[in-house]
C-alpha cells in the first residue's frame, strides 16, 4: 500500500513536468510563429500597403456605384462598371485637353530656364542677402552634385516604375473588391476563431466605416484646394491654371503634405513667364495651404474623421520612410487603421473603456 502511494507521488511531479514542457513548447513555437509572421508582414509591407489602397479604392467606387444605382434601375455589384468606365474616360479627357498644355509649357521651361536663371541671378545680385546665397551656390562643388543628381534620377525613375506596377495591381484589386465586398469580408473572417468572430466582424466594420468618412473629407478637401488653386492661378495669369488645379486637388488627397508638394508644378510653370510670377505663385501656395490646414481640413474633419495634424505629418513620414512614395500617399488611412486598432483593441478590450475616437 505504502509502495503504491509513494509511486502516486511519483507520477504526479512527473505529469506536472511533462504538462510544464509542454506549455513551454507550446509557448516557443507560438513565438516563432509570430517571428515568422511578423517578418513576412515587414518583407511584403510594401504589397499590404497596396492592398490597403485597393480597400480604400473599393469604398470610394463602391460609394459612386451606390448613387448611380439609385438614379438607374442597375445593382451596385454592377454599377461599379460603369462608374469605372466614367472615370476613366473621365481622367483620359483631361490629360487630352491639358496634357498637350502642359508639355508645351514645359518645353517652353526647358528653353528659357537658363535665361531666366540668369535674370534671377542678376536680381539677387543687387541686393546683401542674394549676394551671400549666390556665393554659397558658388561653393558648391558641381561634379559631385551632378553624380548625386544623377544617382537620384535614376532612382526616382526606379520608384515610378514600381509605383506604376502597384498602382496597376491596386486599381484591379481594387474593382474586385468593390464589386463583391461581402466575399473578401467573409473571407477575411473565417480566418477569425469563431468564438472572436463576431467581435472582429464589429471591429471590420467600423474600420470600413471610418474610411470611407475620411475618404468623403478628403474629396470635400481636394474639390476646395483645386478651386482655390484654380482661381488663384488665373487670377495672377499661369499658364494652364485649370490643369495645374486639378494636380493640387489630387495632390491633396495626402493632408497637409500634399498641397505642399503640388506648388512645384505651377512654380515651374510659373517660371517660364517670369521670376516674379513664380514668387507670387509660391506665395499663392503657401496661402491655400494654410487656408487648407487652418480652415478648410478642421471644418470637414468635424463632420467626418479628426485626424491630429501632428500626428499626420509624422505618419507621412514615418510611412514614407519605411514604405516610399506608396507610403507618404496612405498614410492617412494606415494612421486610421492604427488609431481603431487602439481604440477597440487596447481603449475598449482591454481598459475596459469608452472610446472617444474619431
Amino acid at each position: 500500500m505504502a509502495n503504491d502511494e509513494s509511486s502516486g507521488a511519483d507520477r504526479a511531479p512527473d505529469a506536472r513536468g511533462a504538462a510544464a514542457r509542454k506549455t513551454l513548447a507550446g509557448q516557443g513555437l507560438l513565438l516563432v510563429v509570430a517571428a515568422a509572421v511578423a517578418l513576412l508582414t515587414w518583407r511584403l509591407a510594401g504589397i499590404l500597403t497596396v492592398a490597403l489602397g485597393a480597400v480604400v479604392l473599393s469604398i470610394a467606387l463602391r460609394g459612386l456605384a451606390r448613387l448611380l444605382s439609385r438614379a438607374v434601375p442597375i445593382g451596385e455589384q454592377w454599377a461599379v462598371v460603369p462608374v469605372v468606365l466614367l472615370l476613366s474616360g473621365a481622367f483620359a479627357a483631361v490629360a487630352w485637353l491639358f496634357g498637350a498644355n502642359i508639355d508645351a509649357q514645359f518645353d517652353i521651361l526647358v528653353e528659357r530656364l537658363p535665361q531666366t536663371l540668369a535674370d534671377l541671378e542678376r536680381a539677387l545680385a543687387r541686393g546683401p542677402l542674394g549676394h551671400w546665397l549666390l556665393g554659397q551656390v558658388q561653393g558648391v562643388n558641381l561634379p559631385n552634385a551632378t553624380g548625386a543628381l544623377a544617382s537620384h534620377i535614376g532612382a526616382f525613375f526606379t520608384a515610378t516604375l514600381r509605383g506604376a506596377a502597384y498602382a496597376v495591381v491596386m486599381v484591379a484589386a481594387g474593382v474586385y473588391f468593390a464589386m463583391q465586398p461581402q466575399r473578401y469580408r467573409g473571407a477575411v473572417l473565417q480566418l477569425v476563431p469563431p468564438r472572436l468572430r463576431a467581435r472582429a466582424a464589429e471591429i471590420l466594420d467600423f474600420a470600413g466605416e471610418t474610411l470611407q468618412r475620411w475618404l468623403v473629407g478628403q474629396c470635400l478637401t481636394m474639390l476646395a484646394v483645386g478651386l482655390l488653386s484654380s482661381l488663384g492661378l488665373w487670377a495672377l495669369g499661369v499658364s494652364a491654371p485649370l490643369a495645374l488645379g486639378l494636380i493640387s486637388g489630387t495632390f491633396a488627397f495626402v493632408p497637409y503634405v500634399g498641397p505642399l508638394a503640388a506648388a512645384g508644378p505651377a512654380v515651374l510653370m510659373a517660371l517660364t513667364q517670369s521670376p516674379w510670377l513664380a514668387l507670387y505663385t509660391a506665395l499663392l501656395y503657401a496661402g491655400v495651404h494654410v487656408v487648407e490646414g487652418d480652415v478648410i481640413t478642421p471644418l470637414v474633419q468635424n463632420e467626418t474623421v479628426r485626424l491630429p495634424p501632428a500626428l499626420t505629418i509624422f505618419a507621412a513620414a514615418i510611412f514614407g520612410t519605411l514604405l516610399g512614395a506608396v507610403g507618404v500617399l496612405l498614410a492617412a488611412p494606415l494612421t486610421i487603421l492604427l488609431l481603431v486598432g487602439v481604440q477597440t483593441l487596447y481603449i475598449e478590450g482591454v481598459l475596459g473603456e469608452r472610446r472617444s475616437w474619431p
